[in-house]
């Protein structure tokens, strides 16, 4: 008993202090109406089902979307009705006097005998719930466990429409009867003692969603005693204790405690079962959605770009977007670096000359328009001078161009710079006019 009461209370703080979720605790009102009994086998007559009833408070936490752990409190109610047969007699002789002359008295029957008894009882369950959609506001549940029913008040009560008794005289090994009362109508009242009771305990139904917070609970349950509650049965108890001095001070004892009339008692009451739930708990904020990894190919035969969105690795969207794949620069931005081929910088210099600007904006347009298309700056000189100096010269005019488009808003992820000095003439060097076609800065896609 005290095991079973720990492990609900250790249970009940467990899933209180558990880590909030959200709306993962509910508590319900409880109740159930249905059959009960004793569940008792009467040497002698009828013990049919009664109606009984249960109502009370339940508190689950539940572990994820369909498995919970519920436990709360519960007052309960047994009814039992015995009906014995007449001339029945349960009860024991008592000697009286000495064995020569000895007198008996005892019960000689008993008529139209009804004993109703009533056990009412504080129940602790402990169950498991499990869940099962069965559409959108509507789940299949059903729960398993244990419960502990204690004792609150065990009653029952009497009557007969008539009993008979009288003495019995023993003399010489021959009996004499004389009824010394027979009486219409017969009544009684009081307790017996009722012990701890444990019990299994079922449910299996429909919840029906009735707002984010409000579930409904329809079913059906049983509680099955498995132990006998009855306390201090003796076999040698009497039914009715007739009173030979005072006749009508005839009194009685409980069937509950008569060994003698009753093997044994365990509770058990089934039926229907309805609760409401409010749900509670921490609200959580929703996780944030994984950034899609966009991956780009260019496809050469449709001069098209693919992305394919992906999230923990699964396509979920793919955009198909027509661009054009530019291979070669245009001729007009050709035209536009042959014209500053000998405005771009000052003689032996690479700062970039004013008269640049107008034509490096032209450029700066075509890259804005056109974001596929990565570039590397070229630069070249003629052959006057040394190499080494005409491979720096080269390069500096080439990176002087990168930091205008780069700080005109071009990304420098698409850009690259080189200067290649005097080994790439386009004409010859040994005339000003050749020298002037080999001064100058080109530019070259590099994303075919």
């Amino acid at each position: 008993m005290r095991k079973l009461l720990t492990l609900a209370i250790l249970s009940l703080m467990l899933t209180a202090g558990a880590r909030a979720q959200e709306l993962r605790h509910e508590v319900a009102v409880k109740a159930g109406a249905g059959v009960s009994s004793m569940r008792y086998k009467a040497l002698a007559g009828d013990n049919p089902f009664r109606p009984g009833f249960k109502a009370g408070l339940g508190y689950t936490f539940f572990l994820s979307e369909k498995w919970g752990i519920g436990t709360g409190v519960e007052i309960a109610r047994y009814n039992n009705r015995i009906t014995l047969p007449d001339g029945v007699m349960y009860s024991t002789p008592v000697l009286d006097g000495n064995r020569a002359g000895q007198r008996i008295n005892r019960i000689a029957g008993a008529f139209g005998f009804v004993e109703k008894q009533n056990l009412t009882a504080l129940q602790i369950p402990l169950t498991i719930q499990f869940n099962a959609p069965a559409g959108k506001s509507v789940r299949f549940y059903s729960l398993a466990g244990v419960k502990v029913g204690l004792p609150i008040m065990a009653s029952y009560s009497q009557s007969a429409s008539a009993i008979s008794a009288g003495t019995l005289t023993m003399a010489g090994g021959e009996g004499n009867y004389r009824e010394e009362i027979s009486r219409n109508g017969y009544t009684n009242d009081g307790g017996f003692e009722a012990g701890t009771a444990v019990m299994l305990t079922g449910e299996v139904g429909a919840k029906f969603r009735l707002s984010e917070k409000m579930w409904l609970y329809t079913g059906v349950y049983i509680d099955y005693g498995l132990n006998d509650v009855r306390k201090n049965a003796a076999p040698e108890t009497n039914l009715i204790h007739y009173n030979a001095n005072s006749p009508d001070a005839t009194t009685g004892n409980s069937l509950m405690q008569m060994s003698s009339a009753v093997s044994k008692a365990n509770p058990l009451s089934f039926g229907f079962n309805i609760s409401l739930g409010f749900r509670f708990g921490k609200k959580r904020a929703p996780k944030p959605e994984p950034a899609p990894v966009v991956r780009e190919v260019i496809i050469e035969k449709r001069d098209t770009v693919v992305q394919e969105v992906y999230i923990r690795d699964t396509v979920v969207q793919e955009v198909v977007k027509e661009v054009e794949v530019i291979r070669e620069v245009p001729q007009e931005i050709k035209q536009s670096m042959i014209n500053l081929s000998n405005t771009l910088f000052a003689f032996d210099r690479w700062n970039l000359t004013p008269e640049a600007a107008a034509e490096l904006d032209k450029v700066v347009a075509w890259l804005r328009e056109n974001p596929q298309v990565a570039v590397e700056i070229e630069g070249h000189t003629d052959d006057r001078g040394t190499a080494d100096y005409n491979l720096r010269l080269s390069e500096e005019r080439a990176k002087a161009v990168y930091d205008y488009f780069a700080a005109n808003g071009i990304d420098p992820s698409r850009l690259s710079y080189r200067g290649y000095g005097l080994t790439r003439p386009i004409a010859g060097n040994d005339t000003q006019s050749g020298r002037g076609q080999n001064r100058r800065v080109e530019l070259k896609i590099t994303n075919n």
